[in-house]
């Protein structure tokens, strides 16, 4: 069974010694013929064999923080703080200054409070009895404006290094396709070594097989042999684990399994910093050795394949994350055009909706409409699931709503209707929370209906009342339970339906005092427009701190006084 890279290298891990195994096979095998070379291994376990095979493992190299040891103006300062004073003002690097009592100097300091150097006075000349001090405060000033710099210059230093991991993207068309440019990096190679032929063997996603991904001087025809098995080709799986292998010599070496029949080759790890991404190998026409300075070469080039292959990666995933924001702004505006921006004019009654979506697009609606004998439907719902499944929910419930409300009887026979066709329309994945509530404009009756979370309140002059509990969700199951409200809004009276983004937003930021403390609100504002009560419920959400991070929609309908 073929294994992965992740494995065979945590039983390399596992191991005492990292390297003995392969080499002390190869040496009982070919004992006369081999050399290795390992800057790890210990003096004493060196074998004076012939160069065969060789291993270059690479070790990280620690970069050395900037230390200053100019400052400009120094030398000017310096000259003029003598002839006024007779003392001289010198500064000593840390890594020539001898260790100094704190009253021999004054320290100068990086960002992480390490010192870098020292100011030290020494006299010149006689001078007047304050002269010392005089200089003794120059230096001081001085080495605390020396310390400024050295931070300054610590700082810009790294940031201008993170700087350039924040280059922008520019999606433009490329003057050579990857295949192209990694065939370059090849035979660039292949040039800078004099080797004849080079080969790119990627990993696939199982990390278990190496798929030729690109050549150079090699026949086409390899493209179409199936891909080589990782757990047997053992020069690449050395390769994988940070170490770059080179066969002097094939014919003695058969299995490292070389995967072409060259006389002499080496293979080249290609990694990012994070990730293994497969093998470089450079063949030779004839038998020769790659010595360290080549395959140093050889390594700097498979990273630049290696920063093609991630460059390519990225660019292609910001081009597709650019056509999704594309497609997400365009179903959000058609979304957005899709809520009603017209009220319907009833004598007596006054309504106003707000919807607004967490993301680009989301899963709230609202809408209203007049039903045949002047009766006045409104609506509120509230799809589960982010954009585009939202949003796609969201058009399917209120389509079904528009469409069932011109035959269905009262606000529960419709909640049965847009159920069925949520729940015969879908897999059995797609859940809302739906509020749908008829009036008589007339004679004030309310006939309301709800599944899911949402929040329903009527507020009175004296009083207010919750309409219903938390129920099922939309399209769990083929028949639902409704929880059923039936009022009637008498003069100043106002309805007021929250979808549950609104609702776990109130709960989360006020508590079990939110619902009192709505009603309060509203039945201050009860004498104004719908608009300026929403607008106020607006306001009690964002000054209570409530998470923004859900689709959250208002919709009120206020009967007016007489």
């Amino acid at each position: 069974m073929p294994i992965s890279i992740w494995q065979w290298m945590s039983e390399r891990v596992n191991r005492c010694d990292l390297y003995c195994w392969p080499i002390s096979k190869i040496t009982d095998e070919t004992s006369h013929f081999l050399r290795t070379k390992c800057v790890d291994r210990p003096p004493a376990m060196a074998q004076p064999n012939p160069s065969y095979l060789k291993i270059h493992r690479e070790e990280q190299l620690q970069a050395e923080q900037p230390v200053a040891e100019s400052f400009p103006g120094f030398a000017a300062m310096q000259s003029a703080i003598e002839q006024l004073t007779g003392w001289q003002v010198a500064y000593q690097p840390v890594t020539q200054a001898e260790p100094l009592a704190s009253s021999d100097g004054w320290n100068v300091l990086d960002i992480h409070n390490a010192v870098t150097g020292r100011l030290l006075i020494k006299q010149q000349k006689p001078m007047s009895a304050d002269s010392e001090a005089l200089a003794r405060q120059f230096a001081e000033g001085m080495a605390a404006t020396m310390t400024e710099m050295q931070r300054l210059r610590t700082c810009l230093w790294k940031k201008e290094a993170e700087l350039a991991t924040n280059i922008p993207f520019i999606v433009r068309d490329e003057e050579a396709h990857i295949a192209e440019r990694l065939e370059a990096v090849l035979s660039s190679s292949l040039e800078a070594v004099g080797g004849h032929s080079a080969a790119l063997y990627l990993l696939d996603d199982s990390t278990s097989f190496l798929n030729l991904r690109s050549a150079c001087n090699l026949p086409p025809e390899r493209f179409l042999e199936p891909p080589r098995n990782l757990d047997s080709s053992l020069a690449d799986l050395e390769a994988l684990a940070g170490h770059a292998v080179v066969l002097e010599d094939t014919s003695l070496l058969p299995h490292w399994r070389c995967p072409e029949s060259y006389p002499s080759a080496v293979c080249i790890p290609v990694s990012t910093s994070t990730m293994p991404l497969g093998t470089m190998w450079v063949f030779s026409d004839h038998r020769r050795d790659f010595d360290e300075r080549e395959t140093n070469l050889l390594e700097v080039i498979a990273g630049r394949i290696a920063a093609e292959l991630e460059r390519e990666i990225l660019l292609q995933s910001e081009t597709e994350s650019r056509q999704l924001q594309q497609q997400l702004d365009i179903v959000a505006t058609r979304q957005s055009h899709q809520l009603p921006n017209i009220k319907p004019l009833v004598d007596g009654w006054d309504l106003a909706a707000w919807t607004s979506q967490a993301e680009s697009a989301g899963g709230d609606f609202h809408d209203w409409s007049i039903l045949e004998g002047g009766l006045l439907s409104v609506t509120v719902g509230d799809a589960e699931g982010r954009q585009l499944d939202a949003a796609m929910t969201a058009t399917s419930i209120a389509s079904a709503v528009k469409s069932h409300s011109r035959y269905a009887h009262d606000a529960e026979q419709l909640i049965h209707r847009a159920n069925h066709t949520l729940w015969t329309t879908s897999a059995g994945d797609r859940f809302a929370s739906l509020a749908y509530a008829v009036i008589d404009p007339s004679i004030g009756s309310l006939d309301a209906a709800h599944v899911g979370n949402m929040l329903g309140l009527l507020v009175k002059r004296n009083g207010d009342s919750q309409l219903w509990g938390k129920t099922e969700l939309l399209g769990t199951s083929p028949e639902i339970d409704a929880d059923l409200a039936n009022r009637v809004m008498a003069p100043s009276d106002t309805l007021v339906l929250l979808s549950s983004g609104v609702k776990k937003s109130l709960l989360k930021g006020a508590g079990s005092t939110a619902i009192e403390q709505l009603s309060e609100i509203v039945r201050e504002h009860r004498e104004l427009p719908s608009e300026k009560i929403i607008a106020a419920i607006r306001e009690h959400i964002e000054k209570a701190g409530c998470p923004v991070a859900r689709d959250q929609t208002v919709l009120v309908v206020r009967r007016r006084p007489n």
